[in-house]
């Protein structure tokens, strides 16, 4: 007969390893993430991103030049993140350089799916581009 083991009575909260901050502006929103992107900070990552695409912002940009290590669970909430902000109608772009997120995305053949920018400066100026791409997509 095996031993049942109990689940304990008490929650133990992880150390967040992440920090966001967001910086409206007239152009765009921008959701800057530092540190480690895993899973005890995932939901508050979705949360996050969630209630800036809910604002309908003009553009959302998400800023992971600071990340310093990006999980299986990080590239999914990009997935969920570029898909929610799309079918709201929110032009949404990745600014990063860094082998963190870099990495995982291309071994998992995903750069076609995120709109990946190498500077914030990239990132506006598709994104100011976008509209008329849309445009002429439909025509």
């Amino acid at each position: 007969m095996l031993d049942q083991i109990a689940a304990p009575q008490f929650r133990v909260d992880v150390p967040s390893a992440m920090t966001l901050r967001v910086t409206a502006t007239v152009e765009a929103t921008t959701v800057a993430v530092r540190g480690e992107i895993d899973l005890p900070v995932l939901g508050r990552l979705r949360t996050r991103l969630g209630e800036e695409i809910d604002l309908a912002p003009r553009a959302l940009v998400l800023d992971l030049s600071g990340v310093s290590f990006c999980g299986a669970g990080g590239i999914t909430e990009l997935l969920v993140a570029a898909s929610e902000a799309h079918v709201s109608g929110v032009p949404f772009a990745i600014v990063t350089a860094g082998r963190a997120v870099l990495r995982p995305v291309r071994v998992l053949g995903l750069e076609r799916l995120l709109p990946i920018h190498r500077s914030a400066e990239a990132a506006m100026d598709w994104l100011a581009v976008l509209p008329r791409l849309r445009e002429s997509e439909r025509s």
